[in-house]
């Protein structure tokens, strides 16, 4: 039986079972003799682990560690969390809620971490007695804290630069783990009064840098193509890049493209991407500290959202629009 179902069983919540079956004051004598008369009943044992503050056990839930982005950042903060002689252990979520719930679960369950830290971009719904920092987009994590990117201020500093280059058949590439990025584009591009041609949108099944090579092929194949684009990373802009140039075209002269993530690869390519700089080392520090705070000071009832602005920096992939 699983610490959800004598949660239920109980009437309370997940985390007054976690609190209870650990031993925690914070429970009332009544409530936690009714939990623990359930869990006996059914042959569910007490967590073995006991907290330990002053050396806690951090575990890092990261969807993949395939792509560059990820791998960066999870290294990142492994580094950073040796820094306080932490040494974390990873679970690979991947793009799926259930099996993110499920493995929080799991481990408020068991007891077997301190603390959480996610990098994932879906929301964990209970109340823990685990505490977890959300990393990457603070908006995604209304019910814990979090330390993300204002992706909305950065991509709306890139449409309003493309603006200012006299862009308005504006496009953006996408693909399927990357609708927050797609919808924070609509609406931008909504505020700034630029109307996007469906067409302009291509979200495609793949990955990385082979988006990019397939959405530009498709854009070729269109009556009129955009004069800009934004991708959802710069490994998708990369893509598009080489393709184009292969192609015959000319960037930026013929057509601007900007990605996201400021990554390694955004100035080893011949032409030096234009992108969104996301500042993935703020937000691992900070991000870390504030978790360490909420470990040593269990009590701690504040949820905070802590958002870091994005950087356009401006290289070599965008120039002033061609002329009709």
């Amino acid at each position: 039986m699983t610490y959800r179902k004598i949660a239920q069983l109980a009437g309370v919540s997940l985390s007054t079972v976690s609190k209870a079956l650990s031993g925690s004051s914070e429970i009332s004598l009544e409530t936690a003799e009714r939990i623990r008369r359930i869990a006996e009943e059914n042959n569910v044992q007490r967590p073995k682990y006991h907290r330990n503050r002053s050396n806690p056990r951090v575990a890092i839930l990261i969807p993949e560690i395939v792509s560059m982005y990820y791998s960066q950042l999870g290294t990142e903060i492994i580094n950073e969390l040796r820094r306080y002689n932490i040494e974390p252990f990873i679970y690979i979520c991947g793009f799926n809620g259930e099996r993110f719930c499920n493995i929080i679960d799991t481990i408020c369950e068991e007891q077997s971490a301190d603390g959480i830290i996610s990098l994932s971009e879906n929301d964990y719904f209970h109340s823990t007695s685990v505490p977890i920092v959300g990393f990457i987009i603070s908006s995604l994590y209304p019910h814990f804290n979090s330390v993300g990117l204002d992706i909305q201020t950065g991509i709306f500093n890139a449409l309003e630069y493309l603006c200012s280059l006299g862009h308005r058949k504006i496009g953006f590439i996408s693909e399927k783990n990357t609708d927050a990025k797609l919808n924070v584009f609509k609406n931008a591009s909504s505020q700034l009064g630029i109307k996007i041609s469906d067409d302009f949108i291509y979200i495609s099944r793949k990955r990385f840098a082979e988006i990019g090579c397939e959405a530009a092929e498709y854009y070729m194949k269109l009556p009129e193509l955009p004069t800009a684009l934004i991708a959802a990373y710069d490994e998708i802009a990369l893509g598009a890049i080489r393709t184009f140039t292969n192609n015959g075209f000319n960037i930026p002269s013929d057509i601007s493209v900007i990605g996201i993530n400021d990554n390694s690869d955004s100035l080893l390519s011949n032409i030096k991407l234009t992108t969104i700089r996301t500042h993935g080392e703020e937000i691992i520090t900070r991000g870390t500290k504030l978790l360490l705070e909420q470990i040593k000071n269990p009590d701690r009832r504040i949820i905070q959202h802590i958002s870091i602005k994005c950087e356009l920096i401006i290289r070599d992939t965008a120039a002033k629009a061609k002329e009709s």
